[in-house]
């Protein structure tokens, strides 16, 4: 660790860090543009210029340096006793100089030479670094009143939109395509003031996600101002009007956290959420614009029983006596528990308990997503597991209630299907909702005599039901995923499940006590507190424990 003195502040620092990150542990803002943490550092926006200090010999004391230094590659670290500057300190800085404010309100004069004022139309108002910067650090007025520069708007790809007049050429998204997606399809043409961001003639102009960048939407998310934008989010809302909870993506089983931002009437985006062992600063492009299952009109919103070869609407209280029914008739050797790799820990746990306790049927299978391609990029990989719970999924269904031994084998793949010989009910929960059936798949759901789906969509697993449950998506209830890598990580609720839909959890619960089940929980971190006192490796995945960061599967 490094002792610096920051403005007044005497704190100490890690070795290596630059003075912007220094200062944003301390609550201080050095306010900058072309520097993103997750980026290389080029200096070349100046905007987050700093006044170091040095031992000036013939004086014999502490004094500012001759030229202010750019904070994004100012690195601090620890001095030699005989270069400590006042006799303790390895780094002394005033981020909020007389010289620094000026140089700042400069710099911003410039930078909005050829800018716009179109802060009324822009989608980035509300969140801009540009406007809050300029309200902070800026001029009130500016001088400047020639023609301004009117380069022409661009279409980089199916989401990605250019307004390059509010472009202020830091080159962020330059770097992102050249360092985390590997890709390089942006670059700078013509010089001087005329500087515009574009895709280089190497490429014949193709679009950006056409170029096999399927992480080009963090462009967007990284640009300081409102020049990259995204089709998905164009006009949609004001930011000040949208709410917004912590989550994970369910794309895949890297379990990228992110933010959900919505409103009354549904989800309006998703956005990487840091996390410096899963997704850093990113997201891939399918898993952000993969929500919009969520708002569709087409969601299940009433149960549903099958008569007449036909499945008509009914009420919770009629399909869960007819489910009791058949369940309590059958014997427990052909009842077949199908548990969803897109449904969250808490809930695949007490799928095992009703299976285990009140079924006592050893007959438990994992349904989820097909597999897609795996994409690698310098700094993200998209997984093939397109599913966010395939190994909590696995940890739960095949565990046991006492903590000491497995419950049952739980089958997969090919021999799920193979496994449905034979049996009489099947209970499956499915919540993937672009899932087809093979036709494999299909012979063997209709050979069986009382099928119970539990399902977000008329998928094609429901359309085969003779009961039709409708459930939630991952942005209506609160759980955990495990992804690949063992990190258990929190989802939270943000919107309404449609019509008469329940959260899976108290579904599965209402069926066990329904069957003289003993199920009394009253929320999802009640299961995840038994889940830690009952599943290995999950001792310390209690909702508290679990936070906003995750925790990593312990070894067993």
């Amino acid at each position: 660790m490094a002792l610096i003195k920051l403005n007044e502040l005497e704190v100490e620092v890690p070795d290596g860090i630059n003075v912007v990150e220094a200062a944003r542990m301390h609550g201080i803002e050095v306010p900058h543009y072309c520097y993103h943490p997750g980026l290389s550092s080029p200096a070349n926006c100046r905007m987050c210029l700093v006044e170091p200090h040095v031992f000036f010999p013939p004086a014999g004391k502490v004094v500012p340096d001759r030229q202010l230094a750019t904070g994004c590659t100012a690195v601090i670290k620890t001095a030699p006793p005989d270069r400590k500057l006042d006799g303790k300190f390895d780094y002394i800085v005033q981020t909020d100089s007389p010289r620094v404010k000026k140089a700042r309100e400069d710099i911003l004069e410039f930078l909005l030479v050829h800018h716009p004022l179109d802060c009324p139309v822009c989608d980035q108002a509300g969140e801009c670094d540009l406007q809050d910067f300029s309200y902070r650090h800026g001029h009130d007025k500016s001088r400047y009143v020639e023609v301004k520069n009117v380069p022409p708007k661009k279409d980089l790809g199916p989401d990605v939109l250019l307004y390059s007049t509010r472009c202020i050429v830091c080159t962020r998204c330059i770097r992102f395509c050249d360092e985390v997606a590997g890709s390089g399809e942006l670059g700078l043409i013509q010089r001087g003031s005329h500087d515009e961001i574009d895709i280089p003639r190497a490429h014949n102009g193709a679009p950006l996600q056409l170029l096999d960048n399927k992480l080009a939407g963090n462009v967007v998310d990284i640009c300081p101002v409102g020049a990259l934008i995204s089709k998905d989010f164009l006009f949609k809302s004001r930011p000040w009007f949208m709410k917004k909870v912590n989550s994970v993506c369910p794309g895949c089983s890297v379990g990228c956290n992110i933010t959900v931002e919505f409103k009354e009437d549904g989800v309006y985006r998703l956005k990487p959420r840091f996390h410096a062992d899963i997704n850093e600063h990113w997201m891939c492009d399918d898993g952000r614009l993969g929500y919009e299952y969520v708002n569709s009109e087409d969601r299940l919103q009433i149960p549903m029983k099958r008569e007449n070869d036909g499945l008509t609407p009914t009420s919770w209280e009629d399909v869960l006596k007819l489910i009791a029914d058949e369940l309590s008739a059958a014997e427990a050797e052909s009842i077949v528990v199908i548990g969803s790799a897109q449904g969250t820990n808490e809930e695949n746990y007490l799928l095992m308990k009703l299976a285990h306790d009140v079924l006592k049927t050893d007959r438990i299978g994992l349904f989820g997503r097909k597999a897609g391609e795996e994409h690698k990029f310098p700094q993200f990989t998209i997984e093939a597991d397109k599913n966010p719970n395939t190994r909590g999924a696995r940890d739960m269904l095949g565990a046991s209630t006492n903590g000491n031994e497995t419950a049952a084998t739980v089958v997969e793949g090919d021999l799920l299907w193979e496994s449905l010989s034979g049996a009489k009910v099947v209970y499956l929960v499915n919540g993937a909702p672009d899932r087809p059936l093979t036709e494999t798949e299909r012979t063997a759901l209709e050979d069986v005599e009382f099928l119970i789906v539990q399902d977000i969509f008329l998928s094609d697993a429901a359309q085969l039901a003779d009961i039709v449950l409708p459930s939630t998506a991952f942005t209506e209830k609160d759980g955990s995923f495990t992804n690949s890598a063992g990190w258990v990580q929190r989802i939270h609720k943000a919107t309404d499940p449609p019509g008469e839909a329940r959260i899976d959890w108290e579904i599965i619960q209402q069926v066990a006590k329904r069957l003289a089940g003993e199920f009394e929980y009253h929320f999802a971190g009640e299961i995840a507190a038994e889940i830690a006192a009952a599943v290995p490796g999950y001792s310390e995945a209690t909702h508290q424990q679990i936070g906003d960061g995750g925790v990593k599967l312990q070894e067993v």
